[in-house]
């Protein structure tokens, strides 16, 4: 068949007046190049098709196992269009055959090409529709009679030398013809690209055999050598007709007269017409059957689910798809020309080459250990130099025409995977069956080859060996988020989310960090193994219909508390591994004691683990439309300690911020200090330091009595031991006394004041009654921060020792150092343990004062209260259930006292 649609039409109409319009050195070069082409295709698809055993369905089936179903899906789509447009082309060539045969005939052009265009095509669908079995069983016959065609014009040659006709421009072999057709004549209208686009429809069918690799025997062995055999042939046949044209036939008759062939053949021209009708006849009937078959198998696949209908039942013929193709080859007859015409076939051929090429380049490169063809007689710079040549030639020739071809191709690819990512994210309605074919040894489904893995393997494995620690430290930090997501023990999907995944989704948009969703089934893994892998695909499911890029895990242990503790511990490879744990705030109010313990024994191992705990609570949820706009505020505390978590607490709402959803919010920073505090001082600090970080925050200072907040003061915070030495040393000293001294003791800027800061929001005055003199203690240390390989903490200037001074007064001035061995026992309530009956059940004002600024607000961020000593895990949770009740939604974050965050250069 490769042999048949090659020699055809363009080798009896076309190329004879490109001889004479482009000469006997550029025709040979055109033929030649496009040739050359064709043969670096060949090879490729040589290699593809012997990679694995070979099925029938032609070259769809065989790029889409060996390429993967995107780059199946193209090629299909490719190849049919090409189908589909080289049917209108043999139609119009038959038609121009028709119009010759009878030159006496009143014929009007274009018109009239379109009337028997028409006719013409009708009748192949004809036959097509009700006798395609026949079409093969003629192959030889048409075939036959082009080759007899072909001999006749060489004979002619010869016959014209002996007996010339000067009269007719038939004036055989001779120097003086060879000389005068060597160089090119090209009129206004004509250039080497115009005659490459024509020609090229010419070889573009190389890749016909392997639509009969189901009747081959043995296809690996009949392909490769059979396809180059036909491109070796018909290549052969056109240099001779350019050699023979160009050398025998004056070049005037070769560009006035479309069939100077017939003129030249011996002994009869109408062996030439019978050829081309054969020829044509024979092509087109081969593509008209050949195209809807292709067009059916991609409908029947579902990969663009639009084309589903066109699939016919089984053992049913392709009907829709034969009358789709009629009619797109109908309206390309209606063109008129097979000049127009070609152009479009050398596009859509030169892509789906360009893509074999590439993707058979890819592999070889890359030395996938899925790819292992048979066929050695090729190397990836093959692939290569016929993708670039492809290319070249496709911007040669018509660049905007190249660019629309490249932009459907891209489209298509694109469309595809769309639709393979909605069916893995559970529309299975709109999806090719992909996973539901099992392989008959272990039940697993078959998974195509995609081209690209290879390349996207390689890429990720150097960059991850090339990562180092040092990478995603201080300012270069990004969150490595790990979510401990409940399962339902019944069925393993999702419990009790309540949207709090999609805050991974939120912060991965500013953070471009990692993300991994991680689910405890719990039992034995024999009994449960079924289970997970359920379990895994739902969760899956759940992440991509979401757009949440995170990767899923679920595992199976004995309890769930035991299979959370080993997510967290091993989670990740290499360097990178989670440094953030999010997790869901528990129903407190239907909780066990068990469970309880569990749960606040599970936040300090993330502690020790030296991650940072964000816990999730809410009462509205975190999932809502991408396109809903927030437009209230997210408000981050501070409570009697400055920038807590190293600075996390302003840099996770700043991260969330970004985000569409919450862009419209606006951020402001709340500062609960002691009573003896310098509000004005502070304020201004404050906003040099946020300033500096590029934090765009209003700022609010509250003023409280320490045994008002009894949550976040009640407890010491152990100081790091180099802190501790870092303190201790001279050159700290220096410069925190001298700064505490002038701000405590010195003169206060007069440019100063409660409005001097350009983002200070005053809500109000102290939110609690009281004076300096109720603080009669202070606390020795307290939230120092980790200075193990920290940058930051050797910088100088400004901004560290404002640093420096906030922590210095955080320490120094706010906390009264409470005696543990007055700590209440666990029997004491706690409105007792305080020793105060105002605010909340705990003797704490900060839920009420919380409630009042932040009940509306979209969003609250603040520091993870520590649990008093010896206080029982269910009545710690109950607290911090107090302490939110009054907000929509919250994330409490305990620090590790190890992150590694830089706020400013």
């Amino acid at each position: 068949p490769t042999t048949q649609n090659v020699l055809g039409v363009i080798l009896f109409l076309r190329l004879p007046w490109i001889t004479g319009q482009a000469g006997i050195l550029q025709a040979a070069l055109v033929v030649s190049a496009a040739c050359f082409s064709t043969v670096l295709t060949s090879l490729s698809m040589s290699a593809i098709a012997t990679n694995g055993r070979v099925e029938a369905g032609g070259c769809y089936q065989i790029t889409k196992k060996s390429l993967g179903l995107e780059c199946g899906g193209v090629v299909g789509i490719l190849l049919f269009l090409s189908n589909t447009f080289g049917v209108a082309m043999y139609v119009l060539g038959c038609v121009e055959a028709l119009k010759d045969a009878q030159p006496s005939a009143e014929i009007d052009a274009e018109q009239d090409n379109r009337i028997m265009g028409t006719i013409i095509l009708a009748t192949l669908a004809a036959i097509v529709y009700v006798g395609i079995g026949y079409i093969s069983k003629f192959a030889v016959l048409f075939l036959g009679g082009v080759l007899f065609a072909i001999a006749s014009i060489h004979a002619g040659v010869f016959y014209h030398t002996a007996h010339p006709k000067k009269e007719s421009g038939l004036l055989g072999l001779n120097w003086d013809t060879f000389n005068d057709n060597w160089g090119a004549d090209y009129d206004s209208d004509t250039s080497f690209a115009v005659v490459l686009a024509l020609f090229f429809p010419a070889v573009t069918d190389p890749l016909a055999g392997t639509n009969l690799s189901g009747d081959l025997e043995d296809p690996q062995k009949s392909i490769p050598p059979g396809t180059l055999a036909a491109v070796a042939t018909t290549s052969i046949i056109f240099l001779l007709q350019v050699f023979y044209c160009g050398s025998a036939v004056d070049r005037g008759f070769l560009v006035d007269d479309k069939l100077i062939v017939a003129r030249l053949a011996w002994p009869l021209p109408e062996l030439i017409y019978a050829g081309i009708m054969l020829s044509t006849l024979g092509a087109g009937l081969q593509s008209l059957a050949g195209a809807p078959r292709l067009l059916a198998a991609i409908a029947k696949d579902r990969l663009i689910p639009q084309l589903a209908p066109l699939a016919p039942k089984d053992g049913e013929e392709p009907r829709l798809a034969l009358a789709l193709t009629a009619f797109l080859s109908l309206c390309c007859v209606m063109l008129g020309s097979l000049n127009a015409v070609a152009p479009f076939i050398t596009m859509w051929f030169l892509t789906c080459y360009a893509i074999i090429n590439a993707a058979c380049f890819i592999l070889a490169y890359e030395h996938a250990p899925t790819f292992r063809p048979k066929w050695r007689y090729y190397h990836w710079t093959s692939s290569c130099l016929g993708m670039c040549i492809c290319l070249g030639m496709m911007f040669f020739i018509k660049p905007y025409f190249a660019l629309v071809a490249v932009a459907i191709a891209v489209g298509i690819f694109k469309y595809i995977q769309h639709t393979l990512l909605t069916a893995e994210a559970g529309h299975d309605d709109l999806l090719i069956d992909v996973a539901s074919d099992e392989d008959e040894n272990d039940g697993a489904p078959k998974k195509t080859a995609n081209f690209a893995s290879a390349i996207r393997f390689n890429q990720v494995r150097k960059a991850l060996m090339s990562v180092e620690e040092h990478d995603f430290q201080f300012k270069y930090w990004r969150p490595f988020i790990l979510y401990l997501a409940d399962l339902d023990p019944v069925d393993g999907a999702l419990a009790k989310t309540q949207g709090v995944p999609n805050l991974i989704s939120h912060l991965m948009l500013r953070g471009k960090g990692l993300s991994f969703v991680g689910g405890v089934l719990e039992g034995a893994i024999e009994d449960t193994f079924e289970k997970q892998k359920k379990s895994s695909a739902l969760l899956k499911k759940y992440l991509r219909y979401h757009k949440i890029e995170a990767f899923p895990e679920v595992i199976v242990a004995n309890e769930v508390v035991d299979g959370k503790r080993f997510l967290l511990q091993g989670k990740g490879f290499g360097v990178l591994r989670p440094n953030t744990v999010m997790v869901n705030f528990p129903e407190v109010e239907c909780i066990s004691v068990r469970e309880a313990n569990n749960t606040t024994a599970l936040w300090t191992d993330v502690a020790l683990c030296s991650k940072t705990l964000l816990v999730c609570k809410n009462s509205e949820g975190f999932e809502f439309p991408v396109t809903e706009k927030l437009t209230s505020n997210i408000d981050v505390w501070w409570v009697f300690d400055i920038l807590p978590a190293k600075g996390l607490l302003l840099l996770i709402p700043y991260m969330l911020h970004e985000h569409p959803c919450w862009s419209h919010c606006t951020l402001r920073l709340f500062v609960v200090t002691g009573m003896a505090e310098n509000k004005d001082l502070l304020t201004k600090r404050l906003t040099e330091m946020l300033d500096g970080a590029g934090f765009d925050i209003d700022i609010c200072i509250l003023q409280m009595n320490e045994t008002d907040a009894p949550r976040f003061t009640h407890v010491k915070k152990p100081v790091p031991e180099d802190a501790m030495k870092e303190k201790k040393s001279n050159s700290f000293r220096g410069r925190t006394s001298m700064l505490f001294r002038q701000v405590v003791g010195g003169k206060d800027d007069p440019n100063q004041g409660p409005n001097s800061p350009r983002r200070l929001s005053w809500l109000g005055p102290a939110v609690a009654s009281g004076s300096s003199q109720e603080t009669n203690s202070i606390r020795e240390a307290r939230s120092s921060r980790s200075k193990s390989g920290s940058a930051a903490d050797d910088q100088t200037g400004s901004l560290s020792e404002l640093t420096e001074y906030l922590r210095e007064i955080s320490t120094e001035k706010t906390l009264p150092t409470v005696d543990t061995a007055e700590t209440p026992k666990e029997d004491t309530p706690s409105n007792q343990r305080n020793g105060s009956s105002r605010g909340d059940a705990y003797g704490s004002l900060l839920t009420s004062t919380m409630s009042k600024y932040s009940g509306e607000s979209a969003l609250v961020v603040m520091t993870l209260p520590r649990p008093d000593r010896n206080q029982p895990a269910r009545d710690y949770l109950m607290s911090l259930e107090v302490l939110t009740a009054g907000l929509r939604r919250c994330i409490m974050i305990q620090e590790s006292g190890k992150e590694r965050v830089q706020l400013h250069s």
